[in-house]
């Protein structure tokens, strides 16, 4: 049976659909500031709640998949 409790990002206790820039940093084993430069230069899509800057796993999934390097 599936749980419906809400974490503490606001979700239900499935992955979040959006990450923090330090969340992501982890994610994609870089420091926040390249993560925050990767979102200025426009390469990587976030959105600005508040003060908060945050950015949905499927931006991050497209931007690992337009960055792969080779085809094997």
């Amino acid at each position: 049976m599936k749980s419906n409790a809400t974490s503490t990002t606001g979700g239900t206790s499935e992955e979040p659909h959006f990450f923090s820039v330090k969340e992501t940093a982890s994610y994609l084993r870089l420091c926040e500031k390249q993560v925050r430069r990767l979102i200025s230069r426009g390469d990587l899509p976030a959105y600005r709640f508040g003060t908060a800057l945050r950015i949905k796993r499927q931006d991050i999934e497209s931007f690992t998949d337009n960055n792969r390097i080779g085809t094997g």
